[in-house]
């Protein structure tokens, strides 16, 4: 009988990340290409509000790393939580009860077409209407736009 293979717990990492964004992007190109790049992302909300994985990816991490709270402070420490998983690099800007402010400058998105990054608006508008109804996101700054970083805002409206 052979030994089984040893892959370092980082490289596969590394490797599902990659993996992950080919599928992602491959979904979408497929889409744009056939329909343009408003079906593309009017199909990813579509799948993404039918399906509650977002919701669920969410709370799970909510619960795991004991997150508490409803408040812009809470939605960015679950994207502190997120971007140190998914291997992306960003520094913290402001962080308060009512205003989260992240810089991001490393990110598997940052090469594609603006259209086509846009899903990653509407998977941070999602988790934060998850964690708070009231939430909104901004990004001022997207890399795929052309900026040298991507700026996410995320505010709690009283």
């Amino acid at each position: 009988m052979t030994e089984k293979i040893s892959i370092p717990l980082l490289l596969k990492h590394d490797f599902t990340l990659r993996a992950y964004s080919s599928i992602v992007k491959g979904f979408l190109y497929a889409i744009r290409e056939k329909h343009g790049g408003n079906e593309a992302l009017e199909t990813y909300l579509r799948v993404c509000t039918m399906d509650d994985r977002i919701k669920n990816l969410t709370n799970a991490l909510l619960d795991i790393f004991q997150l508490k709270g409803s408040d812009a402070e809470t939605i960015g420490k679950w994207f502190e939580v997120w971007f140190e998983l998914t291997a992306f690099e960003y520094a913290i800007l402001e962080q308060s009860k009512t205003s989260s402010r992240v810089k991001v400058t490393k990110c598997p998105f940052k090469t594609e077409p603006k259209d086509l990054s846009d899903w990653a608006l509407i998977f941070t508008n999602l988790v934060s209407k998850t964690i708070n109804p009231k939430a909104t996101v901004e990004r001022p700054k997207a890399m795929c736009a052309g900026d040298s970083y991507c700026e996410y805002i995320w505010k709690i409206e009283e």
